[in-house]
């Protein structure tokens, strides 16, 4: 079996969770073009400033630092229930494989994590994915984009959910002292024959992915009314 393993930054982005406001200046260029029931959406940018996203801040400046700067960003865009939400997952060069990973903040409490596409483009082209909006606190879209060369070639957090149907769900996370690591603890109750909890780093997410260009994180919260 696969080993148990959640890619990028679905799980530390229980972070987001605390109250926290938005700057429109800040340049949303990078982000996939979203829609919302057919109309441009008005995508922000999440504000890191606080204590409580102070691991997910530093993570995000680590990695613009040693790849390069937008290779790792953090938005938002409000919605209701009932809303279509669609991203043009657009591929600009031969060879990448783009997958979109969710967290869904269900409103009796529970963080269940999955992977709804990954598609690898040969040539360039644009292809949308599209989500009807649930009842729920509020959820996450992850787009990764990785240079695989082949539509074989896989990292280990695609495999792990392609293996069979999963029911991952995030429990906790931890920090250090100096709120610089991010640790995610995460059970599979959709695997009968194995209860138990297993943890993974943040940073080592990232690292084991297959040459990433791009990761894009889009925190979809709720509006009143």
């Amino acid at each position: 079996m696969i080993q148990r393993f959640f890619p990028v930054l679905a799980a530390c982005l229980i972070l987001l969770s605390s109250p926290g406001g938005f700057s429109a200046e800040d340049s949303v260029s990078g982000l996939p073009a979203i829609s919302v029931n057919g109309q441009p959406a008005e995508v922000t940018a999440q504000d890191l400033s606080g204590l409580g996203t102070r691991p997910l801040r530093l993570l995000v400046e680590r990695n613009n630092r040693a790849r390069h700067e937008g290779f790792l960003r953090v938005h938002a865009l409000g919605v209701r229930e009932g809303d279509e939400v669609a991203a043009a997952l657009a591929a600009e060069e031969p060879g990448v494989r783009i997958t979109v990973y969710r967290l869904l903040c269900a409103r009796d409490g529970h963080r269940y994590l999955s992977m709804p596409a990954s598609v690898y483009f040969e040539e360039p082209r644009t292809e949308t994915y599209r989500q009807k909006i649930e009842p729920a606190k509020e959820e996450f879209l992850v787009f990764v984009y990785e240079h695989t060369e082949s539509p074989e070639t896989k990292g280990i957090q695609i495999r792990y959910f392609e293996e069979r149907a999963r029911k991952l769900e995030l429990s906790s996370y931890k920090t250090n002292l100096f709120f610089s690591s991010l640790k995610l603890k995460l059970k599979d109750y959709g695997d009968e024959q194995n209860s138990q909890f297993f943890e993974r780093d943040g940073q080592l997410l990232i690292d084991r992915m297959i040459d990433p260009r791009k990761i894009v994180i889009l925190r979809l919260w709720r509006q009143k009314g």
